[in-house]
């Protein structure tokens, strides 16, 4: 199962991996050919229909595994640029994909474009948490977070071509990400045609043997991203509970503190002790009842992800996510 993660969570050498990977498919021709597919199809079904989202997942792992020729353990990262919008940050630096500008021939030109600007947290966070049927969800991501950053950055990634542009598969692997999310926070809900030819089984443009329904499960296509929970900005009620309570409270940037329901003593708390969004195991501070550091009030259910319980129960009362690239809390 391959990880893709932040880019800015890349150590050197997969940085530098996936760098010469891009240059190598680029002398295969390989860069040029989706761009030139892309730009084929760019007014038909691939936009604006309900195979946005299916045939871009299809597309990314195409490239995915042609990058993995170069190298196996390669992945496309992701450039969430909802809260990744300097253009000082690493994601545009001379070793990693500023130096593509140049010796590609792009013609980025930052925020240039009239009415150019990208995508915010509100935003997402409306489209994931606020979108509860699939006809209503993709037209925004498509249309509010999607096709912004296309136009801030410009050149060949503001045109038709734009896969020429390797920050192409960096955007459509954050896009690819908040549909995982939203998949997974709304199980249930089915797959909703657009138009006639746009349904769950029908044929993918360019891939005849390809449909829908063969990219719904991400993880049965053999990647998962390094944070899957969908994001709550803030402590949420899911229960009609109150938004705050004595039994567990943010205490500093990235710490949660656990209380005893109803009183003021400490039982447990998580640390962030890793830069890549990895936590420390349980820790006993007081005396928990029959001195257990671990139960049903309290479970880790994915990287960053922490789900607080009710007491002695199975339902979800608070979760928290782990959002923004510093560690910070939403």
């Amino acid at each position: 199962m391959g990880v893709r993660k932040n880019y800015r969570n890349l150590t050197d050498p997969e940085r530098d991996r996936f760098v010469q990977a891009l240059f190598h498919v680029k002398s295969t021709g390989f860069v040029d050919q989706f761009a030139e597919i892309h730009t084929r199809h760019f007014f038909h079904i691939i936009h604006r229909s309900s195979h946005f989202l299916p045939w871009h997942r299809e597309m990314l792992l195409r490239f995915e595994r042609e990058l993995q020729k170069f190298h196996s353990d390669i992945t496309i990262p992701y450039w969430d640029s909802s809260v990744d919008r300097s253009t000082s940050a690493p994601l545009w630096s001379n070793n990693f994909l500023g130096q593509f500008n140049s010796a590609w021939g792009l013609g980025r030109a930052f925020g240039a474009a009239p009415g150019s600007s990208l995508p915010t947290p509100q935003q997402v966070e409306t489209n994931q948490q606020g979108r509860d049927t699939y006809d209503a969800f993709w037209p925004e991501l498509e249309g509010v977070i999607h096709n912004p950053p296309h136009r801030w950055v410009g050149g060949v990634m503001g045109a038709t071509a734009s896969p020429g542009d390797p920050v192409f598969y960096l955007h459509h692997c954050w896009i690819d990400l908040l549909w995982a999310r939203w998949q997974l926070a709304h199980s249930g809900a089915p797959f909703v045609s657009s138009r006639a030819d746009a349904g769950l089984n029908d044929s993918l443009t360019e891939w005849p043997d390809r449909t829908p329904a063969d990219v719904l499960d991400h993880h049965a296509l053999g990647y998962t991203y390094d944070i899957e929970v969908p994001p709550a900005p803030r402590w949420e009620s899911l229960e009609g509970v109150a938004t705050s309570d004595p039994g567990a409270v943010l205490q500093t940037r990235g710490r949660l503190v656990v209380f005893v329901r109803g009183t003021d003593n400490t039982i447990w708390h998580r640390w962030q002790m890793t830069t890549n969004g990895e936590w420390s195991g349980w820790e006993s501070i007081g005396a928990p009842p029959g001195g257990a550091t671990s139960g049903p009030d309290v479970a880790l259910n994915a990287p960053g992800g922490l789900v607080v319980f009710a007491r002695g129960g199975d339902n979800a009362v608070w979760h928290a996510w782990q959002g923004g690239p510093d560690g910070n809390w939403w």
